[in-house]
């Protein structure tokens, strides 16, 4: 092996060099991955690019790439006197870790500063197309009920739209007659986690809210409870430890019809009475109802 001596100058010199270069890249990398450590890569892109971008009142480079923190930033973009400014709380995530936008201009002088910056508004535009196409599959992928939606016919329709929190809300529209066609349509399509749904049925109902009694009987106690009228029927039922779950529904006796299933779920109380423990509904979910084991959710729906 040959030491240092046996080397001419230049390839000491070459030799160093490339040594120094090497640690170099080596402190850089163990800097860079302690700098991103925890970290999320977010892309910043605000049209135009001479905009000022600050996070919590610092600023960070426009157009560019930069590690952040997961957590809530307060965000806010500003030109000049011709462009609107913009605010907004913003979530860094790793499912949500872009800040891209364009400023809307407030004159003739901002529109001029568009056209002659279009590229800068066309690369921005295809950036947000990009991040919600992303996020659109990302959201089929969490809540794969999406993919089958909207579906709209002149029975009923399923739609959806989102809430605060960016969570789908379902909503279903049907007249009481065709409502339980709706429902059997969405317990069909697969993969769809039923219970972690947001479901929000839009069908007019006749029967009033649970009014506590002292029925020890269920089937009663639902009767009593909710006011029902002798249009409707209550099936047999079945009991689960304290629990009772059942549906009722509306029997049209001169058209020898059966329609709008409501399902409804009640607790026995010590004294022997029955408590409603969720509003009825064609569907029970985790957002209908609170604190009900999904095992007796899950019975109720198939009942």
């Amino acid at each position: 092996m040959r030491t240092l001596k046996n080397f001419s100058r230049n390839q000491l010199i070459a030799f160093i060099v490339l040594a120094f270069f090497f640690l170099f890249a080596v402190i850089y990398s163990v800097c860079t991955l302690i700098y991103r450590a925890g970290k999320v890569k977010t892309v910043v892109k605000y049209a135009p690019y001479s905009a000022t971008v600050t996070l919590n009142d610092a600023p960070i480079t426009n157009n560019s790439t930069t590690w952040l923190i997961p957590g809530e930033y307060n965000l806010e973009v500003k030109f000049n006197e011709h462009f609107d400014s913009y605010k907004e709380t913003v979530v860094i995530s790793e499912n949500n870790n872009a800040i891209v936008g364009i400023l809307n201009p407030l004159d003739d002088e901002g529109e001029k500063y568009i056209n002659d910056h279009e590229r800068e508004f066309y690369e921005t535009e295809g950036e947000i197309g990009s991040i919600l196409n992303q996020q659109g599959i990302k959201q089929k992928e969490k809540y794969p009920i999406l993919n089958y939606l909207p579906i709209n016919n002149s029975l009923y329709s399923i739609s959806y739209e989102y809430n605060d929190k960016k969570e789908p809300i379902v909503n279903i529209k049907a007249d009481p007659e065709n409502l339980d066609i709706a429902v059997e349509k969405i317990k069909l399509l697969k993969n769809v986690n039923i219970l972690e749904t947001n479901f929000v049925f839009h069908t007019p109902t006749e029967f009033s809210e649970y009014q506590q009694n002292t029925e020890t009987d269920p089937l009663l106690a639902i009767k009593v409870g909710f006011s029902l009228s002798n249009k409707y029927v209550v099936n047999a039922g079945k009991y689960n430890g304290d629990y009772f779950y059942t549906s009722f529904y509306i029997n049209d006796y001169d058209r020898a019809l059966d329609y709008a299933h409501y399902r409804v779920i009640l607790k026995k109380q010590k004294d022997g009475s029955w408590n409603a423990l969720a509003n009825p509904q064609p569907l029970f979910t985790n957002y209908n109802t609170e604190k009900i084991p999904e095992k007796i959710l899950k019975s109720t729906n198939s009942y």
